[in-house]
């Protein structure tokens, strides 16, 4: 109990600390968006609503509520009032050059299911495959399957998904045209939950869960593997040879099961990782999730949208690290047993 205790006071430490880096990013770096936007607000008064020739009190009051930052105030007063927004509130401002206008937490949550599920996708997908194979490879140890597949797994790990995205979109979408170059669904098609919208999401995933998918199970394979080797020899294995069970039992139900668990941080965590590799991958198929969002932000210097992005997705990285911390103890009891004598 005390080391769920303190994983999750890390988790709230860790939480805080990141949302103090996104207030002193945006309120002191040269450039940033309080200097972005006092200037293009008097430069282009129009866009946010000012007059002509805005009241200078007027622009500081626009800037305060695009940014949630006072900019008038002295810094730890303009730091209470920005925690007080984003922890309490979840209110991160809005967007002033992306959307202008609209608040960052509707941008990011609109954006966020379909990140969620792109990401998952490619995450299960990769987990079944690498799991299977490694139990596989582990049973044929030493055999010309285990000794190819494991060249072959080690070769698929040093391929960047990126890569196999660049590669997957310019043969099966620019040369073949058997799947869309971008986007996430059919923008003529009403949304909704029928047969035509749902299958052209999964249409429009194929390609970007494919890149992580191709490139992800490799590690896992060779993972499995080594936790399978150990269980081989193990007495439960033995006798469930002798009771006469098939290779496929043994691989999957015996082997398979027990070896996965090692493995079941890394895969919760997996899912953090994908969220926040998810830029490179949405901007390779144009595919309007968190991860391009980010980009959008980066490029067109749209703070307050970027620190928000960046917040929530660290969230969901901390959510799944203590997911895993949470739930461990309940597939393996003995890693409770060691942890409370610890």
């Amino acid at each position: 109990m005390s080391y769920l205790r303190d994983r999750l006071i890390q988790a709230v430490v860790t939480l805080y600390g990141i949302v103090t880096l996104s207030f002193f990013l945006q309120k002191s770096m040269p450039g940033g968006p309080i200097e972005f936007l006092e200037q293009d607000m008097y430069q282009n008064p129009g866009r946010y609503g000012l007059s002509t020739d805005p009241d200078p009190q007027v622009v500081m009051a626009t800037i305060e509520r695009m940014t949630k930052i006072p900019p008038e105030k002295p810094i730890h007063e303009a730091y209470v009032d920005y925690m007080v927004n984003v922890v309490f509130q979840f209110d991160f401002g809005y967007s002033i050059v992306v959307n202008a206008g609209v608040p960052v937490t509707e941008l990011v949550l609109a954006r966020a299911p379909w990140t969620v599920f792109l990401s998952t996708l490619g995450l299960i997908y990769g987990i079944v495959i690498g799991v299977s194979l490694g139990a596989v490879m582990a049973y044929y140890e030493g055999t010309k399957f285990d000794i190819g597949m494991t060249w072959a797994m080690i070769l698929d790990r040093s391929i960047p998904y990126y890569i196999a995205a660049i590669f997957l979109l310019y043969v099966f979408a620019f040369q073949l045209n058997w799947f869309p170059t971008g986007g996430r669904v059919n923008a003529d098609l009403e949304p909704g939950l029928h047969v035509a919208w749902i299958a052209s999401v999964w249409y429009h995933a194929t390609l970007p869960a494919l890149s992580t998918i191709i490139t992800g199970f490799g590690a896992g394979a060779l993972g499995m593997r080594a936790n399978s080797i150990r269980l081989i020899g193990s007495d439960y294995v033995r006798n469930a040879r002798l009771r006469g069970l098939t290779n496929t039992q043994i691989v999957l139900t015996y082997i398979g099961r027990n070896a996965i668990l090692p493995q079941w941080t890394s895969i919760i965590v997996g899912l953090g990782s994908l969220l926040g590799g998810s830029v490179i991958l949405e901007m390779i198929y144009q595919y309007p999730g968190m991860g391009l969002l980010m980009y959008e932000a980066a490029i067109m210097r749209d703070f307050p949208l970027l620190m928000g992005v960046l917040v929530i997705t660290s969230v969901l990285f901390i959510l799944g690290t203590l997911l895993a911390d949470f739930t461990y103890p309940l597939i393996d009891p003995r890693a409770e047993m060691k942890k409370s004598r610890e």
